[in-house]
């Protein structure tokens, strides 16, 4: 039987506490998943394993370093579950990268699919997505996208129109990277006649770049340009990987490239 290694690939965090929270879950769970398979982490972003090098923390490599180490370990077949939202121009890198390897694998590289890649995927989420913050009189519910390239941001759209189509109408959706953007998201907000709303990041974990972009005390933070429209807004840090549901989406993800 082939032996088959399996990694997960993420942006990475800097925050120990949003690692902790949103990214340990989900590697305990792939563990869990393939037992006794060699499992290696990547971090996908270049500043954030710098930083954590500066500080002296262990840190995940690229993702050659973890399809190497997992060759090393006598995997003869490698599944790679991203842990990214959409297609966009990350995936498409990493898609490069893994098949590089082809030919170093006996068995190849298998690459799972992200989050928002079917109609179930989307409504799976939805309902992660409205059972985790309940709909609050008054109160709209921002989802906050990093955005991709290339037309990949379609499924945000999407996502939304789902969360709406399942009775919350207090959904909206703003992209730091693309459209709509924040002055979408107020004129948005201010138009369904809601007085406050919670921003929530749209992404596996948010770090300290989101913290920046969204916070109150960053100039120009989403939430401050709320608030400066006379929106009563607040922040919730927490990454999709917190909630088991969007975790499943990944697993289920995962264990359909290792069938592959």
């Amino acid at each position: 039987m082939t032996r088959s290694g399996l990694v997960l690939a993420s942006y990475g965090t800097v925050r120990q506490e949003a690692r902790g929270r949103d990214i340990e879950p989900l590697v305990r769970e792939l563990r869990e998943a393939v037992p006794g398979a060699p499992f290696c982490e990547a971090y996908l972003s270049d500043p954030v394993r710098r930083m954590l090098r500066r500080t002296g923390e262990a840190v995940p490599g690229t993702l050659g370093d973890a399809l190497a180490a997992l060759a090393d370990a006598g995997a003869e077949r490698v599944c790679v579950q991203p842990a990214l939202i959409v297609f966009g121009s990350t995936y498409r890198a990493l898609l490069a990268e893994a098949s590089a390897w082809e030919g170093r694998l006996p068995g190849g590289v298998a690459v799972g699919e992200p989050l928002l890649s079917s109609p179930r995927d989307v409504r799976d989420v939805a309902h992660a997505v409205a059972a985790a913050h309940p709909m609050r009189p008054g109160r709209a519910l921002v989802l906050v996208g990093h955005g991709a390239t290339g037309g990949a941001n379609g499924p945000y759209l999407v996502l939304r129109n789902e969360l709406r189509a399942q009775g919350r109408p207090d959904a909206f959706l703003g992209l730091l990277d693309g459209a709509p953007g924040i002055d979408e998201v107020v004129a948005g907000v201010r138009a369904a006649g809601l007085g406050a709303a919670t921003l929530v990041p749209l992404m596996l974990t948010a770090g300290g770049h989101v913290a920046r972009q969204l916070a109150a005390s960053a100039p120009g933070g989403w939430q401050a340009r709320l608030r400066a429209a006379g929106i009563d807004a607040d922040l919730d840090m927490r990454g999709l990987g917190s909630l088991p549901a969007i975790r499943k989406v990944f697993l289920d993800h995962a264990r359909t490239a290792l069938r592959s």
